[in-house]
């Protein structure tokens, strides 16, 4: 599960320590303008391929980047419901699958997420 806290120009993925051991990953940071687009749909069960590294064990817990033909995949949930997706650019990962914290709502979060991204890049446009 991971805490998402929005900055100024960047998301915050603050992973807990037993997620950031189980995936041999940090906590991610990644800049509005890098984000494509964002999503709450629930993870299908056809998403893993790729080799792995970390762990894989549906239903119990998937804390694990995945290399794959599209590029690397990071994954960190237990319930395949409570998952903000986001797509990426210039970024070691195309995507990052995360479960949210309890005490965070996923659509308040989506919307916040996307309001910034456009702003970023509203922003980007006028320099």
């Amino acid at each position: 599960m991971a805490r998402i806290v929005l900055d100024e120009d960047q998301v915050h993925i603050d992973l807990s320590f037993a997620d950031k051991v189980l995936s041999f990953s940090g906590s991610l940071r990644v800049p509005y303008s890098h984000i494509r687009s964002i999503s709450t749909d629930p993870v299908t069960p056809q998403w893993y391929h790729g080799i792995q590294i970390g762990i894989n064990l549906p239903p119990l817990k998937v804390a694990s980047t995945f290399i794959t033909e599209e590029g690397n995949i990071f994954y960190d949930f237990h319930d395949p419901h409570r998952c903000i997706t986001l797509n990426l650019e210039h970024e070691r990962y195309v995507r990052i699958v995360v479960e949210v914290e309890a005490s965070q709502s996923r659509s308040t979060l989506v919307e916040e997420i996307r309001a910034r991204v456009e702003h970023s890049h509203e922003k980007a446009g006028q320099t």
